[in-house]
């Protein structure tokens, strides 16, 4: 039975979570509330605009801070509740299955359970979770980029998917010359994202094995 309500709420957790990542790229990425792809999104996510009186949006109100906020939480609750509540040992933690550097990071806080080092290994969790996510935003981009090239025709929801990871690649696109047909910003930002990751991962088993 304990097993069964973890698993449930690994889900619902887990839902939550990417929903809150996607707000947190809509609002990044500038689109408007009223965009009707978006909109369901922003209204699954009024808790962010509640949260925003505590914590302030940065960079023109495009960073917002309360949605990362809530993604910490929520993170620090999941690991807290299954470990710590539950009674589960990490190999039963669902959400984090799909990478062995996060199991790594549970099992250590399993064997070494402190209040510092559930709020530590939440953190380097989520920030690996988060990179991950634009890893693959920026993928999905590239591939509806291709479809547009070779369609007439694309889903207006691709497009805005597509536009999600532009906060993530124009910068890049400003810095490399024109390629013509072929953009290189994608690849290079996947793959400046994916050196980040790497960093925060060396820098987070350094920091568990001082």
């Amino acid at each position: 039975m304990t097993h069964l309500v973890a698993g449930i709420f690994d889900i619902v957790v887990g839902s939550v979570m990417l929903l809150l990542f996607f707000r947190f790229m809509l609002q990044f990425a500038g689109v408007e509330r009223s965009d009707p792809y978006a909109k369901s999104i922003y209204q699954l996510t009024k808790v962010v605009d509640v949260f925003s009186r505590i914590f302030p949006t940065l960079g023109g109100g495009r960073v917002s801070l309360s949605a990362v906020a809530l993604l910490f939480l929520l993170r620090l609750i999941f690991v807290w509740g299954v470990l710590d509540l539950m009674q589960l040992d990490s190999q039963n933690i669902g959400l984090f299955h799909s990478t062995d550097y996060n199991m790594a990071m549970i099992d250590h806080l399993h064997r070494y359970y402190s209040p510092f080092m559930l709020f530590f290994v939440a953190s380097v969790t989520l920030v690996v979770d988060f990179l991950r996510l634009c890893q693959n935003l920026i993928i999905a981009s590239f591939v509806i980029s291709w479809i547009v090239i070779f369609s007439d025709k694309v889903h207006p929801a691709l497009l805005l998917l597509a536009n999600l990871s532009e906060p993530l690649i124009s910068p890049f696109r400003k810095l490399l010359p024109v390629t013509g047909m072929f953009d290189l910003a994608p690849m290079v930002g996947f793959f400046l994202i994916i050196l980040l990751e790497v960093i925060v991962k060396t820098f987070g088993v350094y920091l568990i094995n001082l």
